[in-house]
């Protein structure tokens, strides 16, 4: 999702920065008191990582890191599409209509969550990650959680993975497939309309 040796470096050079100056301010003298310079060095290092940088930079303009950073464009918000399902009604013996849908993406900067919600049915993941092939194409892969809020008969509760195509011609598109536990299948398409990074 993020460049780790990149990320590792900058926050390397933070911590020899910071450790630098304060002992510089301190009298730049080797005694035992550089251990606890180490420890300040180190804590305003970590500050500025889970604090100032994952909860304020980042929330604010994610899409300052894109390239140089993050290879994967900022996903975060409300998307809207549909599905096309394989999925066949046992009372009729037919496929169904496709399905007008809503993902939400949560699009930290170290991890990404997706929750989708249909007319019948809501999921969550809970195992996800942005991937590259060989061709460097980016897909949005994750794993999720099923549940039906009503005709449990027909639908009941399933796992499923998905792998979505990031398309960045532009405009966000999330273009590709599922598979569930009930053997099912089907493509997906989503649209961005808004680029909110918190659930409702």
């Amino acid at each position: 999702m993020y460049n780790k040796q990149l990320y590792n470096q900058i926050l390397l050079s933070i911590a020899i920065v910071v450790f630098l100056i304060v002992w510089f301010l301190k009298g730049g003298n080797f005694d035992p008191t550089i251990i606890a310079n180490i420890f300040t060095a180190a804590g305003i290092t970590l500050f500025i990582d889970k604090i100032v940088f994952k909860q304020f930079i980042w929330k604010l303009r994610p899409d300052l890191f894109y390239k140089w950073l993050t290879p994967c464009p900022y996903l975060g918000g409300k998307w809207e599409g549909i599905l096309h399902s394989n999925f066949v009604f046992p009372d009729t013996g037919e496929k169904g209509d496709t399905i007008p849908a809503k993902i939400e993406i949560i699009h930290d900067f170290d991890q990404i969550s997706v929750r989708m919600e249909t007319g019948k049915s809501y999921s969550d993941s809970y195992l996800s990650g942005i991937i590259a092939n060989d061709g460097k194409q980016k897909f949005l892969c994750y794993l999720y959680a099923n549940d039906a809020d009503q005709d449990r008969d027909t639908n009941p509760k399933h796992d499923g993975a998905v792998k979505l195509r990031i398309k960045h011609d532009g405009e966000l598109i999330l273009e590709g497939q599922y598979f569930t536990g009930r053997e099912t299948t089907g493509k997906m398409e989503f649209r961005r309309i808004t680029t909110k990074n918190s659930h409702v």
